[in-house]
């Protein structure tokens, strides 16, 4: 297990795991961009704990829409061959 000190909205915070510290270092970075961006929408002074509920919404959003645009995807390709298997099939057949 590594050790990889990161910055997210003022706070330094001590991450351990198995992931390479670069990774750890390009997550912690989304992280403080996604809070600094609600923090700057925001029309009055929110918490930081309210700040980071509102960021986690945001990013589990995006997590959301990506998984049902797989999803989407994976259906069209499921569908997209089934249909190449059957021109295959007719023509074996004709």
């Amino acid at each position: 297990m590594k050790n990889t000190e990161v910055e997210i909205f003022g706070s330094t915070y001590t991450i351990k795991g198995d992931e390479d510290p670069a990774y750890i270092r390009q997550l912690a970075m989304y992280v403080d961009d996604k809070m600094r961006a609600v923090a700057r929408r925001s029309p009055s002074m929110l918490s930081t704990h309210k700040i980071a509920v509102l960021t986690a919404l945001n990013v589990a959003d995006e997590l959301f829409k990506l998984k049902r645009r797989q999803q989407d995807m994976d259906d069209m390709i499921r569908e997209k061959t089934g249909d190449l298997f059957e021109i295959l099939e007719e023509d074996k057949q004709g």
